[in-house]
């Protein structure tokens, strides 16, 4: 399956617990994810659309006695099965762990899913190997500049290095004994 954006994959995620109309994704996503994303109005029913046409979400009007009608959106097998597999992918650039992966971790806390401390081990594997090939590229690097941002790279890989150590590993290795 073609990979989509977080975007879409975090919306996929927001109907895992079930059938659901716009507005309460909205207002999930904003309660659950608002710390760190944020989505509009007119996104959230472009992308939902877009879901639908692909079969990854699929959509149904319920008529309400004294309100208008609402949509209703699911998801379907196939869009299950593709959120959960986006799950277990580490985030292969350092400028989508603050979004990407801090979803992925909310969603494998939400919805009480296993596979988090794998999913971790393997982001601290992508981090080690990006870091290494950065301080290659700074050891060689003789533009003054370019070094002192390649050596700001290299201090952020090893701050989310000790951050999912020492925060995001505790963290779904608790939710994982106690939920």
């Amino acid at each position: 399956m073609k990979t989509r954006a977080a975007t879409e994959y975090i919306l996929i995620g927001s109907l895992m617990s079930g059938p659901t109309h716009g507005y309460e994704i909205l207002q999930f996503l904003d309660s659950s994810l608002g710390s760190t994303w944020r989505l509009s109005t007119s996104q959230l029913y472009a992308l939902l659309k877009r879901l639908e046409k692909k079969d990854i979400v699929t959509s149904i009007v319920e008529t309400q006695d004294t309100r208008p009608a609402k949509r209703v959106f699911s998801l379907t097998p196939v869009g299950k099965k593709a959120f959960l597999d986006w799950l277990q992918i580490p985030t292969a650039h350092v400028r989508d762990i603050r979004i990407e992966f801090l979803a992925k971790l909310f969603f494998f806390h939400r919805l009480s899913l296993k596979g988090g401390g794998k999913l971790i081990k393997a982001q601290v594997q992508i981090l080690e190997q990006i870091r290494e090939r950065i301080l290659e590229r700074q050891e060689s690097e003789k533009d003054p500049h370019n070094k002192l941002v390649l050596g700001f790279k290299t201090v952020t890989l090893e701050a989310w290095h000790e951050w999912l150590l020492d925060q995001a590993e505790p963290f779904i290795r608790k939710e994982h004994d106690h939920g």
